[in-house]
């Protein structure tokens, strides 16, 4: 965060968030601090909407609110980027924690761990992190977010790698592939827009407003892997799934039905 970015104050008054990203405040408008942070955030309550649309027939309620939790996260993001307000903050965060805890349940169900001791941990868990995330400030709830958010993630992303390992059809191939591109890609770009704000400042340089698209990456990456990964649970529950594509670029599961 640059001087200036500190000291432009807007509608929404001074800055009480524990992060203040890259992007100039109040540029744009008035009314919202990091415009770029803010638009860009439709890219999660778009796919997550049409996630939802497309899936809650073929998959049932169980992916579909995985992408509905991701329409909370987008909504929550637009609301903290827009005021850069710590309790506006919180409805971006706890529903991160919200939505990687979930996710982590799935995969855990899908990987045979169905006892009751897992729903229940998991419960505890996302309570503690929501508590930590919520109650901290300043450099140290950047880094409990941070770390308790990207615990259960890296956690997630094992079982997903697993259940990669196991694919045997190329298009599911080709699904995880670009899903981990997009992951890859989003990282990143959040790292150094996180990192390497100065550099913009120090030699005038163009802001790309990396972070914005970190939105745009990260919703690409979760729709790919989510579709990837929706396909094989719907195999392993013995249906017959094969892939459409909306508007002809964006995948999602299709199943077929069996003749009487």
């Amino acid at each position: 965060m640059t001087e200036q970015q500190h000291l432009a104050e807007g509608y929404w008054g001074a800055i009480t968030s524990s992060v203040d990203w890259c992007e100039e405040n109040y540029t744009h408008s008035y009314y919202v601090a990091e415009f770029w942070n803010s638009v860009s955030s439709l890219a999660m309550v778009f796919l997550g909407a049409l996630g939802v649309a497309l899936h809650h027939r073929s998959l049932g309620w169980r992916l579909s609110l995985s992408y509905l939790l991701i329409v909370v996260v987008g909504i929550g993001s637009i609301l903290f980027h827009a005021t850069l307000q710590f309790e506006n903050q919180m409805w971006d965060e706890v529903p991160m924690v919200w939505t990687a805890c979930y996710l982590f349940g799935l995969l855990l169900n899908e990987n045979g761990y169905r006892g009751a001791v897992y729903p229940v941990a998991i419960s505890i868990y996302c309570a503690f992190a929501t508590y930590v995330t919520s109650q901290s400030s300043g450099t140290m709830q950047f880094y409990m977010f941070q770390s308790s958010f990207g615990c259960v993630m890296w956690s997630c992303l094992w079982f997903v790698s697993k259940m990669y390992r196991a694919v045997q059809d190329k298009e599911i191939t080709k699904l995880f592939h670009r899903g981990a591109q997009f992951l890859a890609l989003a990282l990143g770009v959040w790292l150094f827009d996180k990192n390497m704000c100065h550099v913009y400042h120090e030699y005038n340089l163009f802001n790309p407003q990396l972070h914005a698209w970190w939105h745009v990456l990260m919703s690409s990456s979760l729709h790919y892997l989510y579709v990837a990964c929706g396909h094989e649970m719907a195999r392993n529950q013995g249906l017959d799934p094969y892939i459409g594509y909306f508007a002809y670029f964006i995948p999602y599961v299709k199943i077929k039905e069996k003749k009487k």
